[in-house]
């Protein structure tokens, strides 16, 4: 290797550190740890109550929420739940049950007086295959929202994400901060 060269990779080693140290776990950072997962989401947010959707096709075993402490807004949060389905999606057959899941989801949303915006995408959360989708809604609140949410199994036990913000509110870039903040960090425990 040529001086210059390792001079490049050292500099390209070094920015590596800084981005992984910038986008990594703060000291400000928690970490949830329950119900067979855990995730880390930012230090200013706080556990919030959920109240639940005014639709659902399935009824949840658990759901776990949290908040941007300075948000009044209901609509700005990150909840989490956990299913269970007749069917488990792998990666070998998530193409096959990409339409259903969509036309599902599609279902509910507009229940919610919502529309499906984007997706399905093919994502995977702490290593589980998925579905990504984007969405508008109105909550149980009556507020316009919008939301990013991410469904992956493992088995027939499915884990949904919504990490929804208020349409008119000011917390868009933080919602989403946090949730990738949610997905990036996930794992069965």
């Amino acid at each position: 290797m040529r001086r210059s060269d390792s001079y490049l990779a050292a500099t390209a080693l070094a920015l590596f550190f800084v981005i992984v140290s910038a986008s990594g776990c703060g000291a400000s950072d928690k970490s949830y740890n329950g119900h067979g997962v855990s995730f880390r989401y930012p230090g200013n947010w706080e556990p919030a109550k959920f109240r639940g959707l005014s639709a659902k096709n399935a009824s949840g075993l658990w759901t776990e929420a949290f908040k941007p402490r300075s948000s009044s807004s209901a609509a700005d949060m990150i909840f989490i739940s956990e299913f269970r389905t007749p069917v488990a999606i792998t990666r070998q057959n998530r193409d096959i049950y990409s339409e259903e899941v969509a036309t599902s989801v599609s279902s509910v949303v507009r229940q919610t007086g919502g529309a499906l915006l984007a997706g399905p995408t093919m994502v995977s959360m702490g290593g589980l295959p998925g579905y990504g989708f984007r969405i508008s809604e109105v909550t149980r609140d009556n507020l316009s929202s919008r939301s990013r949410i991410i469904l992956v199994w493992n088995g027939t036990r499915e884990y949904y994400l919504n990490c929804q913000h208020d349409s008119a509110g000011r917390f868009a870039v933080e919602i989403e901060r946090a949730c990738s903040q949610v997905v990036g960090s996930f794992r069965l425990s």
